[in-house]
């Protein structure tokens, strides 16, 4: 599929998309193996605005004649967790729920966001403090997973790890979870391409838009941002050929990044700026229709819903 046709799929639209993909030789035969919608950052509240927005965001998804055949949400659901009470959680959760209900037909596979981990400080003798909640609402079962569909396989992991003192966090992939990510491409091999979703960036360039993370003239990008051992899964990714693409959220920013042979992409957010403007930075508001390919080949069209 070339960028002529993903246009003209969505003609219906009222904007022309940004559409970004691999440069593939047009004697290449390929066949894509499937098309999902990424939504991520959505930070909904009990409030309108964020719920007609985010309900317009799934009609929007499934309106295209050429429709997704599900939605994988990269974290940060409801606006925030980390620092509120039980009440005030619920109510962000049952906003989610009802919009889902009412205007989503498609599946929906999970990643957790720093957002979405309950950390409220009196509540960490309560069952369903840090991460558990989200997970019971995600309905996801683990807070790191993998699955196959349509010849790819996807990679889900969990890249938040909440510091002891439970008012912060740090961007990390655990020695747990490293572990078992390296047992599972193992297990998938090198031929299988496969796709990888953190909710924190792996590897992004989106760091250095603020000046703040400047100190006595050299960059320094806090670990809240990109993955602390974004090293070690580099060195890891390159061992393995058909790892192709790596999604993130987070930073609200749309970016894309290739590097040695896999394509990283950071995916706006559906919020906006929190939903104060609906844009933040040179980031409009939005949602991406990805596509993937049987020879490994991804594409990003990256679409306004209102």
């Amino acid at each position: 599929m070339n960028r002529r046709t993903l246009l003209k799929a969505s003609a219906l639209l009222p904007f022309v998309p940004a559409v970004d993909g691999q440069n593939i030789p047009s004697s290449t035969a390929r066949k894509r193996s499937l098309r999902f919608a990424y939504l991520g950052d959505t930070h909904i509240t009990p409030d309108s605005k964020p719920m007609e927005s985010v309900a317009k965001c799934f009609q929007h998804a499934q309106s295209h004649a050429d429709k997704p055949s599900f939605i994988l949400h990269g974290g940060d659901v409801i606006m925030d967790a980390l620092a509120k009470d039980r009440s005030d959680v619920q109510k962000q959760w049952d906003a989610w729920n009802s919009v889902v209900k009412a205007n989503n037909s498609l599946p929906i596979e999970y990643c957790i966001g720093n957002h979405d981990i309950w950390g409220f400080e009196n509540a960490k003798t309560d069952p369903s403090y840090g991460k558990k909640w989200a997970i019971d609402q995600m309905k996801i079962g683990n807070r790191y997973r993998s699955f196959d569909r349509s010849g790819w396989h996807f990679i889900i992991l969990d890249s938040v790890q909440p510091k002891p003192d439970g008012k912060w966090y740090t961007g990390n992939i655990d020695a747990e979870q490293l572990d078992w990510l390296k047992q599972d491409l193992v297990k998938t091999g090198t031929k299988k391409p496969t796709l990888v979703l953190s909710h924190i960036p792996i590897f992004s360039p989106t760091g250095f838009f603020s000046d703040n993370n400047i100190k006595d003239g050299n960059w320094t990008i806090p670990a809240a941002l990109v993955l602390s051992n974004t090293p070690e899964l580099l060195k890891l990714f390159y061992q393995y050929p058909n790892v192709k693409t790596a999604l993130s959220g987070h930073m609200h920013l749309l970016d894309r990044v290739d590097y040695n042979g896999v394509t990283y992409l950071c995916n706006g957010a559906v919020c906006g700026d929190w939903w104060r403007n609906d844009t933040y930075q040179q980031t409009k508001a939005g949602y991406a229709l990805i596509d993937l390919y049987d020879d490994g080949t991804v594409e990003r069209t990256y679409l306004q819903y209102q």
